[in-house]
């Protein structure tokens, strides 16, 4: 094996500074009326967790934090304050140029939402991964560029003497999935960002990739940020979870703590409609009412006009307060300060 699929199939080392912190992130996006801040003051640390996962429903602000950490947002959307560090480097402060270089794919990736149906229909999947390969190893061998595809296929469950010279249209909805993986995991990142890995597949693929994302996890120390609206997806996946709401992190907990006892009433609603198969109960239970316009932000909580225990102070904006080693943005547990 030559040395440089030697050097995808070796685990990072674990002595290195694999401490991920956000700090502060906004983001905001500039429209036809008005400015919109998708992502408001989200901080979060991955030390000694492996996963992390981000949740909220559709506008909340979840993916743009994904596309923003990878620095991949829409040429209207901006992070106008805060940091990403990561070796010891703060990685929104860097050049594009040393981005694209040292970090982007290299050491952060991501698989992006229904990214399966980007793969080209003209090109054969060993020629799709041999692109991404080649243009940003530009001195590769065929012979190395060969090894390392058929190593990342091998990873991701796949045969790559069946695979490699299919067209996407010969292959399921799953093998796809797990090629788009493939493509992210080509060059040996420690971080991958996965927006609703799982999209558009049937359940029993579901659970396929989410097996394979804890492999990964498991046999690569590699971080995972896993962005979805489905939080019954994540149990077995992340350690840790975020949960989003018109732009704000309202809690950041433990997985146990978020099935067994949510502190957010947005968190508690969440958990109530997610629905279980031996339940009695017949009817589905939902959140009333809609999120707030995030171009029309006013003082307070965000989900005040929606929630079952607002009261006075819940008219002033929320501070983080810390609960156990979980944190919530909510007024009813002031007397925890």
């Amino acid at each position: 094996m030559s040395e440089s699929s030697r050097s995808y199939r070796n685990k990072p080392d674990r002595r290195e500074n694999s401490t991920i912190e956000v700090n502060d992130i906004s983001i905001a996006y500039e429209t036809k009326s008005g400015i919109l801040k998708a992502v408001d003051k989200v901080s979060f640390k991955m030390n000694d967790t492996q996963g992390i996962g981000i949740i909220g429903e559709s506008g909340s602000g979840k993916s743009s934090l994904g596309y923003g950490l990878l620095r991949s947002l829409a040429e209207n959307g901006s992070v106008v304050s805060g940091s990403f560090i990561f070796e010891d480097q703060d990685i929104l402060n860097i050049s594009e140029k040393e981005f694209n270089e040292n970090y982007r794919w290299k050491k952060i990736s991501m698989v992006f939402q229904g990214s399966m149906n980007s793969l080209d229909p003209v090109f054969t999947v060993e020629d799709q991964m041999k692109e991404i390969l080649t243009s940003h190893k530009k001195k590769i061998s065929n012979k190395d560029c060969i090894s390392i595809i058929r190593s990342a296929l091998t990873d991701v469950g796949l045969n790559p003497d069946l695979v490699c010279k299919k067209y996407p249209h010969e292959l399921s909805g799953g093998m796809k999935q797990r090629i788009v993986i493939a493509n992210a995991l080509l060059l040996g990142p420690r971080i991958l960002i996965a927006d609703e890995p799982t999209t558009a597949l049937d359940v029993v693929i579901q659970a396929q990739v989410l097996q394979l994302l804890r492999k990964l996890i498991d046999e690569k120390n590699m971080k995972i940020i896993v962005i979805t609206h489905d939080m019954s997806l994540i149990p077995n996946l992340v350690d840790r979870v975020i949960i989003m709401y018109a732009g704000q992190a309202v809690e950041i907990s433990d997985i146990k703590t978020v099935f067994e006892k949510p502190l957010h009433p947005y968190t508690q609603a969440l958990i109530q409609s997610i629905p279980h198969i031996r339940s009695s109960e017949k009817s589905i239970k939902f959140i009333r009412g809609d999120p707030p316009n995030l171009k029309e932000i006013g003082e307070g909580c965000r989900f005040m006009d929606r929630c079952p225990h607002a009261f006075g102070d819940c008219k002033n904006d929320p501070p983080d307060i810390l609960v156990g080693n979980n944190l919530v943005k909510c007024w009813l547990y002031k007397n925890n300060n």
